[in-house]
C-alpha cells in the first residue's frame, strides 16, 4: 500500500459505513478420476482416497455434491459417490459437461488418483481400456478458456504432465518431478490428508489453500521417508507461472504458488465462518468472502498489473473489506 493510501484506508475505517454490495461467489466444479489399480491394495487403497476427498469437497469445503463428480474403475463399490466407470471417454465428457456448465470466473479442479506410466517424456494416467494421456488432457482442457483450472496429479510418472497442462490461469501439481519417477508415490495420501486437517492451514485463516495442501504433502512424504530411513524416491512439483517448468519450492513470494495460494476450494470462507440464524450476518458474511476472493484474484495477477494499477486497486479492496468487517462486527455486537 502506497504511503498515501494508508492515513486514507485509516479515514475510511472512522467514517459513516456504507451500504453494503452484494458480491456474487465463484463455484468450483471438480473431477476426481480414480484410474486402474491393477493389485487389489491399490484399488482399495485409491477408492479410500476417492471416498474422503468426495466427503471433504462436499462437508468440510461446502461444495455442492452436483459439482463434485467421482469416476471410478469399479463404481459399484462406491455407491452414492461414484457417477460412472473411469474410462477415457467418460473422463472426456465429464469434462465437456463441466465447461457447459461452468461461468467464466469459476475454479475446476481436476484430482487424478492412481498409476502413470510414460514412453520417454510422454506421460499417460492409467484407465480402464485406452490410457489418458497429457495430450488428451490437454486438449479437455481447451473448454476453459477463462477459468482457473487446477489439475492435482498424484500418481507415479505425474511430471510427464506438468508442461503439456501448463498456461495462463492453470494450477498443475504433480506428485513426481519428471515422468521418469514411475514408483507409487506417497504423496496422493498426504494430499487428501491435507485437505482434510487443520494441520495444512499454515496461514491459519480458516481455509486450506491448493499451496498449502501442497506444501503440507511435500512436507509429510519428505519426512516419511526420512522416518523409514529411505532414499526420497518422488519430488512433487507445482507450476501455477504458465512457464512449464514445476518447482518443489512453490511460495506465495515465489515464480510458482501466487496463484494456488488464491485458489481456495468451495466455500471454504463460509464454512470457517461463525453459525448465524441472521440472514443479515449471513449475507454479510458472504459479502466479506466474496471480497477476500477478489483480493486473492487480485494478488495472483500481480505481474500482470502495472504496479501503480495494482496498489490502486488492492488498496481500494482492502478499504472494501475493512468496511465491511466494521458492519459485521458492529452488527455481531447489536449496535
Amino acid at each position: 500500500m502506497t504511503a498515501r493510501g494508508l492515513p486514507c484506508l485509516l479515514a475510511l475505517l472512522g467514517a459513516v459505513g456504507s451500504s453494503p454490495t452484494r458480491v456474487d461467489a465463484q463455484e468450483t466444479h471438480v473431477l476426481v478420476v480414480v484410474g486402474l489399480g491393477g493389485a487389489a491394495e491399490y484399488r482399495d487403497r485409491f477408492a479410500a482416497w476417492a471416498a474422503e476427498l468426495h466427503e471433504t469437497l462436499t462437508g468440510r469445503f461446502g461444495i455442492p455434491a452436483a459439482n463434485v463428480v467421482v469416476l471410478t474403475e469399479r463404481p459399484e463399490g462406491l455407491p452414492g459417490i461414484a457417477r460412472d466407470r473411469s474410462n477415457k471417454e467418460s473422463v472426456q465428457k465429464a469434462l465437456t459437461d463441466i465447461a457447459g456448465r461452468a461461468a467464466p470466473d469459476d475454479r475446476v479442479l481436476i484430482v487424478l488418483v492412481g498409476h502413470g506410466t510414460a514412453q520417454g517424456d510422454d506421460a499417460s494416467f492409467n484407465l480402464p481400456g485406452p490410457d489418458l494421456s497429457a495430450g488428451d488432457l490437454a486438449a479437455a482442457l481447451a473448454g476453459f478458456p477463462t477459468q482457473t483450472v487446477a489439475v492435482v496429479h498424484t500418481g507415479s510418472a505425474s511430471g510427464g504432465f506438468v508442461a503439456p497442462l501448463s498456461g495462463p490461469n492453470r494450477v498443475i501439481v504433480a506428485a513426481t518431478r519428471t515422468a521418469r519417477e514411475r514408483d507409487a508415490p506417497t504423496f496422493p495420501g498426504y494430499f487428501v490428508e491435507a485437505l482434510g486437517t487443520d494441520g495444512a492451514d499454515l496461514d491459519k485463516d480458516g481455509q486450506i489453500s491448493l499451496l498449502e495442501a501442497f506444501q503440507y504433502a511435500r512436507r509429510e512424504v519428505a519426512r516419511h521417508y526420512e522416518e523409514a530411513n529411505e532414499l526420497l524416491t518422488e519430488h512433487a512439483v507445482l507450476d501455477d507461472n504458465g512457464d512449464g517448468e514445476g518447482t518443489a519450492e512453490a511460495s506465495a513470494e515465489a515464480a510458482d504458488g501466487r496463484l494456488a495460494g488464491a485458489f481456495r476450494l468451495g466455500a471454504a470462507a463460509v464454512a470457517a465462518a461463525p453459525q448465524t440464524d441472521d440472514p443479515v450476518l449471513a449475507r454479510l458474511y458472504e459479502e466479506r468472502r466474496g471480497i477476500q476472493e477478489r483480493i486473492d484474484r487480485l494478488r495472483a495477477s500481480r505481474d500482470a498489473l502495472p504496479p501503480e494499477q495494482y496498489e490502486r486497486d488492492l488498496e481500494a479492496l482492502l478499504v472494501e473489506l475493512a468496511l465491511k468487517n466494521r458492519e459485521i462486527r458492529e452488527r455481531e455486537s447489536g449496535r
